[in-house]
């Protein structure tokens, strides 16, 4: 197991799981955290009032220790989150081998707006031309972040696991204190 060190005291322990194989290792914090930054779409599972598991793709980034992501007030996940905070956001490889990532943690909606210029930003960096220029498929969602017209949600990860499959496999588990 490894610990947060004095370089980076905000990353999290990380664990080999007990479905690993024989000989693996854990994927190192760091390399999940570069996939996380890299990763263009995620999923987001919320519980609806009634208990009822709601997920839905989404855009979403990893910048400043959390997870990021937006919606509008009317949305679904965000009547569920308004309920009930916790959510985990989910990203794979759509293929049999390969790593697939998960975050579980407490979603908060940020109105900070020096955090939501940061973030925006963050979002415009990670996403290019699609937030960017005019033909972009999310052309003005930073706009939108930094004027309040959609709601932004930080992610506060507790926990984390990258499945790794392939000749050798491994479950690696993240945990944040």
């Amino acid at each position: 197991m490894s610990t947060p060190t004095a370089d980076d005291p905000t990353a999290p322990q990380t664990s080999l799981g007990a479905f690993s194989s024989p000989g693996a290792g854990p994927t190192p914090w760091e390399e999940t955290e570069g996939a996380l930054r890299r990763i263009q779409k995620f999923q987001l599972c919320t519980v609806r009032p009634d208990g009822r598991p709601h997920v839905t793709p989404l855009l979403a980034i990893w910048a400043l220790g959390a997870m990021w992501f937006t919606t509008g007030d009317n949305e679904q996940k965000a009547k569920n989150l308004s309920a009930n905070p916790h959510c985990v956001l989910t990203a794979g490889t759509g293929t049999l081998t390969g790593t697939d990532y998960l975050v579980e943690g407490t979603a908060n909606l940020v109105t900070d707006q020096a955090t939501r210029e940061t973030v925006a930003a963050a979002f415009e960096q990670a996403y290019g031309w699609q937030l960017t220029r005019e033909d972009g498929t999310w052309y003005q969602l930073g706009d939108a972040v930094r004027t309040g017209n959609v709601q932004l949600y930080r992610v506060r990860p507790e926990k984390g696991f990258a499945f790794t499959t392939g000749s050798a496999s491994s479950q690696t588990r993240y945990r944040w204190s």
